[in-house]
């Protein structure tokens, strides 16, 4: 005999707390780029995936620079998400 199969809440309640992983596993960062008339500017994405909260960006948040070129402004991007990860390990919200 097959065990029943649970029902769709039952899913979709295990599936919203995903166990928490540990350190930076527990981010994902969304680096890249786009032009601009004035230059290259980096975008960011940095999300903590155990609550699905969006660490950057933030209202308020200070504006990227500007870079000459994609390449750069992404490596930018990925060192200062991951920055901001580092500071949310450190003293989480």
């Amino acid at each position: 005999m097959r065990a029943p199969m649970p029902s769709y809440a039952t899913r979709r309640a295990q599936s919203a707390n995903p166990p928490a992983l540990p350190g930076r596993a527990n981010y994902q960062v969304m680096a890249s780029s786009r032009r601009t008339s004035s230059g290259t500017v980096p975008t960011l994405k940095v999300i903590r995936l155990s609550d699905e909260r969006v660490i950057y960006p933030f209202q308020g948040h200070a504006d990227m620079p500007f870079f000459d070129d994609g390449e750069a402004a992404q490596s930018y991007a990925e060192a200062y998400g991951w920055q901001l990860v580092d500071g949310d390990i450190a003293v989480p919200e």
